[in-house]
């Protein structure tokens, strides 16, 4: 019997393989499935014990001695789907099922973890983040009937190390974490890099890196062959994600999910406010830290390094407070009946 972990993209694997890894060295039995990546990835690229696409499982035999069901997949349809069409498998041939369990892998606020947790209703466990999470689906579910079934809920915190792998780089560096549709105003991203470059003409003595947070193809943002393009800004070579972020003075973004590495390693964040608290930015999952900057207040790069660290409290809240998450959760399966009739 293996604990099956399915994710169709590279945040989804890359904490697939974590929880594994931490159950492997606890005694279980662990089977990470998914497709392979395309394209330059931001984290290094393992492969997964079994390639193959989530739509596929229900027509092979990888559930069958599944003893829980990880399903960490980006359209959360296809959980419900994949979830509903395993329980009918099983229970047409008289067999029991495994727990399947699921779980937005970011820190949710508001509307959209509502929305992650209505979608998720057919799993028998669901992961958040933090304490803050919690509260919050708590509250919203304390008036339901009690016939009405819902997923167990368990906080695990983040889903990266809670220690750097490395040390900060004794040089000023500044990693600039670029997202794929964010900030959603034309140009903006353009207009964003351009002042970075400016930034980096009138201060010489930093770098500055600009690093996709998502797999991206390799269609440069620096214009190829330009001359009057800073020799200290530079683009991130694939799989750097983490070490750059480990190694980096600052962390500046819109609303990446990995600025969080940036703040529980202890690196100055700066989340641009140039945009506002809109949900279409992805910015009102930060309000609170106490990052937030409009770029043509801090002045520049020489500034960044004054700038106060993110608010500890409301970190903690996110998930930061919790260091043993996969064990949490081993603990909450082992708790969880198989359903039906055993065979």
């Amino acid at each position: 019997m293996s604990i099956v972990l399915v994710g169709d993209g590279a945040l989804e694997q890359y904490s697939c393989h974590r929880f594994a890894d931490a159950w492997r060295q606890a005694g279980r039995r662990c089977l990470v499935v998914g497709p392979s990546m395309a394209g330059d990835l931001p984290l290094p690229n393992r492969s997964c014990d079994l390639t193959l696409h989530p739509k596929e499982l229900l027509g092979s035999t990888v559930l069958e001695h599944a003893s829980a069901i990880g399903l960490f997949l980006r359209n959360p349809a296809d959980i419900q789907a994949i979830t509903a069409g395993y329980r009918a498998l099983r229970q047409s041939r008289g067999l029991w099922t495994a727990p399947i369990f699921s779980g937005p892998l970011i820190p949710l606020a508001g509307d959209e973890l509502v929305d992650a947790f209505l979608r998720r209703l057919s799993c028998d466990l669901m992961l958040v983040s933090g304490d803050d999470q919690l509260r919050q689906l708590k509250a919203m579910t304390s008036l339901w009937p009690a016939e009405l079934t819902k997923p167990r809920l368990i906080a695990t915190g983040f889903w990266f190390p809670a220690i750097p792998p490395t040390q900060p780089s004794p040089k000023p560096l500044l990693v600039a974490l670029l997202q794929d549709e964010i900030p959603t105003h034309l140009g903006a991203k353009e207009q964003l890099i351009h002042l970075l470059k400016r930034w980096a003409r009138e201060q010489t003595d930093w770098t500055i890196v600009l690093q996709p947070d998502h797999p991206w193809s390799s269609t440069p943002s620096l214009a190829s062959g330009n001359t009057n393009d800073p020799t200290n800004v530079v683009e991130a070579a694939p799989e750097q994600l983490l070490g750059l972020l480990s190694r980096c003075t600052a962390c500046l973004s819109v609303s990446s999910p990995w600025s969080l590495v940036a703040m529980m390693w202890g690196r100055t964040p700066v989340m641009v406010g140039d945009y506002g608290i809109q949900a279409e930015q992805r910015t009102t999952h930060f309000f609170g830290c106490g990052a937030m900057h409009r770029l043509r207040d801090l002045g520049g790069l020489h500034n960044l390094q004054g700038l106060p660290l993110v608010n500890q409290g409301w970190l903690e809240a996110m998930g930061g407070r919790i260091q043993d998450g996969p064990a949490r959760l081993l603990v909450a399966l082992d708790s969880l009946s198989p359903g039906g009739t055993a065979p």
